[in-house]
């Protein structure tokens, strides 16, 4: 009696909080063409003061981790300039610690992206407890009280290969009639089946899914753990395919280095290639994963990490360096931060990356640099150098981005943003 009782009372909260919702903020919004949150439109993404939003960012499983709520990851993470974090969570666990979490991706210029990875490759009662999860007026009144920089990811890759496009049209259709019913405002965002990987399906029913949406805002996802002989195709679907049908489409996690059962492969996934394309196309995405908490595939690899412990610079491999800063298509080159997300209209600088060639020099050697500041359009991108350690060890040629080493020594070159003091250091050591 007491359980059928709190029943009745919660379904009757959502049901308010629901009835405030649509009430407030839905349909006078965009009855009047006002948006209050991200938007689709065209194929492309927009915030909701219409600036162009090209995510940029990472995936972290912060719930099965001890920095749940990002206390320590989310800052190491904006140190790259993105301007997305997909945000990995289970709905065994508190909510309270999810909306602090997204609260905390928010604060830290970042679009929050929480997902329900309950439903990985599954269907049926595991997909419906990932859309029930969302059913819950703790996270419907924090998500629409920050729905300007939120996105709703309804379940992580849903269904293997045995979905058929009827069975995910009319799945995902009473999903987002079920959303929207509860008052959802958000942009809704949809895995493909097949772990992520089935572009070809959501390619065919997502503009009838953009149709079912009442508020015509879905957003479409695909992970990028193809084979390297379909990758580049699968891509351009994204880039390209997606956009002439008129459907918001990002890889979500990706471009991928490799995929389980090749971790061993020397020669990874075409994943600069996808990268490129992406941004030439200006497609959204989002690498999985940032590396705080480890991963359990490619052990011995650490592919699927970016970071050790999570820690900005501290890269497990070379594709890491490459995903978020050292290709011209990377993270740190490309984000843009939307200007409607800082009170003063202005993006600051977040992020400084001092990449040197080489670290160990010999008397007479000379070494490229490189200084890279992020997000890539913040408005004062001025930075200064400076040298410190032993006296005349090294020779600094800003104009030719060089260092020439001329004596055995210890130094350390600096990058300082000079509007926010932000700033990297690389120690190099010279001998004869």
């Amino acid at each position: 009696m007491m359980a059928n009782t709190y029943k009745n009372f919660r379904l009757g909260l959502c049901g308010f909080l629901a009835a405030l919702v649509l009430l407030h903020f839905s349909p006078v919004a965009y009855a009047t063409g006002e948006k209050t949150t991200i938007y689709v439109d065209g194929g492309g993404i927009f915030t909701a003061a219409a600036e162009p939003l090209v995510m940029r960012g990472f995936n972290e499983m912060f719930v099965w981790s001890n920095d749940k709520t990002g206390e320590r990851w989310l800052p190491e993470m904006g140190k790259t300039g993105a301007n997305s974090v997909r945000l990995v969570w289970d709905h065994q666990f508190p909510k309270d610690e999810l909306v602090r979490l997204i609260e905390n991706a928010i604060d830290h210029k970042m679009v929050a992206i929480p997902e329900c990875h309950n439903a990985t490759g599954k269907w049926g009662d595991a997909l419906q407890a990932c859309v029930d999860f969302w059913n819950n007026p703790v996270l419907l009144e924090a998500i629409e009280r920050n729905r300007r920089w939120t996105i709703l990811n309804i379940a992580n890759e849903a269904g293997d290969h045995s979905i058929s496009d009827e069975d995910f049209l009319a799945t995902y259709s009473a999903a987002i009639q079920a959303l929207r019913g509860w008052g959802y405002t958000v942009p809704i965002m949809i895995d493909a089946s097949l772990w992520g990987q089935n572009v070809d399906q959501l390619l065919r029913v997502g503009p009838a899914l953009l149709k079912a949406d009442p508020l015509a805002n879905v957003i479409f996802s695909t992970h990028s753990y193809w084979s390297a002989d379909a990758a580049i195709a699968n891509y351009k679907k994204v880039a390209v395919e997606a956009k002439k049908l008129g459907i918001a489409m990002i890889v979500g996690e990706g471009p991928s280095v490799t995929r389980v059962g090749q971790c061993d492969d020397p020669k990874p996934l075409p994943y600069l290639d996808g990268m490129k394309i992406l941004e030439e196309h200006q497609a959204g995405w989002l690498n999985w994963s940032w590396g705080g908490m480890k991963n359990g595939d490619c052990d011995d690899f650490r592919y699927f990490d970016i970071t050790r412990d999570g820690i900005f610079g501290d890269w497990w491999h070379e594709p890491g360096a490459q995903i978020v800063a050292l290709s011209p298509y990377s993270v740190m080159q490309t984000s843009q931060r939307p200007a409607s997300f800082y009170a003063d209209g202005k993006v600051t600088v977040s992020g400084v990356y001092l990449h040197v060639n080489h670290v160990e020099l010999k008397v007479g050697q000379v070494s490229e640099y490189q200084v890279i500041l992020a997000p890539v359009n913040a408005k004062n991108k001025k930075f200064k150098l400076t040298l410190s350690g032993d006296p005349g060890v090294i020779k600094l040629d800003e104009k030719r981005q060089q260092l020439k080493a001329l004596k055995p020594g210890k130094a350390r070159l600096s990058a300082v943003a000079k509007d926010t003091s932000i700033s990297w250091s690389v120690d190099l050591h010279i001998s004869n």
